[in-house]
């Protein structure tokens, strides 16, 4: 057997790489060997001495039929295919070795072959960028305002006793552990190392760094996952501490006056003990527990494509060349096969 084991083969659906691996796995079970020629693209078989010729069918540019043309020669008495092939030596074929499947096999998966269609031509707008909408949402948990219930945060007795009460009730601090401050540190740098800001069009990044970007992007996940795993106990701890802190300013100002919605279930002179209960039932509702914080927090990626009414207007050309990117080496413009279905 004989055949020209190439990429660019696979990719015109002359063969394939599993197809390659089988018959050379099937000739070293029967002792026997497969050569690869290039140049070879005409299908001969001899059996008995009949030989059978027809031409292998190229699927990127039509479907292979069980009932295409061939030609077939009554048996001779000359040489066999086989001598006729590996003779003289200076053109013999040389054997299909391991290492040129392996070859190929790297050549299709840096390059797949494509499902085209030739016989379908269009016109293809390809771009050198794509629009990214890329976010760290509910990370920023220091910036996370609680919202305790009203009629507790009007009790101040003036104004300025108010707005120190509403300092206290952030969630965490800025500088604290569980703060999420890392995350969206990490989100920054992301950004900053692999997208392009387009002014009132949103951010876009070159294809070629497309793949860093994920990989980036997918760190960064596991980065959100392990300190959704990690912070929950000290978040919760922390929920507590600043919780119990308020409850303490908020207390002897209840004792004063209690909240009118308490009267319900307190009555008209209840005790401190059943005050301090109802306030911290109230704060704790409000400042709820890690998992509702840390099971918000979440990436969003989404890619979308230039279009070409972009590429002519006017204004994304300014906002382009304001980031020092130029329409014309932006993308290319030219005929292609149809994908088959």
């Amino acid at each position: 057997m004989v055949v020209d084991a190439a990429a660019d083969l696979c990719r015109l659906g002359y063969c394939d790489c599993e197809a390659l691996n089988i018959l050379r796995k099937t000739a070293v079970q029967l002792g026997t060997t497969v050569h690869r020629q290039s140049g070879v693209r005409l299908c001969v078989l001899e059996i008995d001495g009949e030989r059978i010729i027809f031409p292998p069918t190229p699927r990127l540019v039509e479907e292979s039929k069980p009932n295409a043309a061939s030609i077939i020669l009554a048996p001779n008495q000359g040489d066999s295919l086989h001598e006729q092939i590996l003779a003289p030596r200076a053109l013999a074929p040389s054997p299909l070795e391991a290492a040129v499947v392996l070859t190929v096999a790297a050549d299709l998966k840096d390059s797949p072959p494509q499902p085209f269609d030739l016989a379908r031509q269009v016109r293809v707008l390809s771009t050198k960028f794509q629009f990214v909408e890329f976010s760290l949402q509910k990370a920023a948990l220091s910036r996370r305002r609680v919202a305790v219930p009203p009629d507790l945060l009007g009790l101040g007795s003036d104004k300025a006793t108010e707005e120190l009460l509403r300092a206290n009730f952030q969630l965490v601090g800025k500088e604290d552990d569980v703060s999420g401050e890392h995350l969206l540190k990490r989100r920054d740098e992301i950004e900053k190392t692999y997208l392009v800001n387009l002014a009132h069009f949103g951010k876009i990044i070159l294809q070629g760094n497309r793949e860093a970007f994920e990989r980036a992007v997918l760190e960064l996940r596991d980065e959100v996952k392990k300190f959704q795993y990690t912070a929950s106990l000290k978040l919760d701890e922390t929920i507590m501490k600043n919780c119990d802190e308020v409850v303490v300013r908020l207390l002897p100002i209840v004792k004063q006056k209690p909240p009118v919605r308490w009267l319900a279930t307190l009555g008209g002179n209840p005790s401190d003990d059943q005050l301090r209960r109802r306030l911290e039932e109230d704060l704790q509702a409000a400042y709820k527990n890690a998992s509702h914080y840390l099971g918000r927090i979440e990436i969003r990626l989404i890619f979308k494509d230039i279009t070409v009414q972009m590429l002519r207007d006017d204004e994304f050309r300014k906002a382009a060349e304001k980031a020092k990117l130029y329409l014309n080496e932006m993308y290319e413009e030219y005929g292609a096969a149809r994908e088959r279905l």
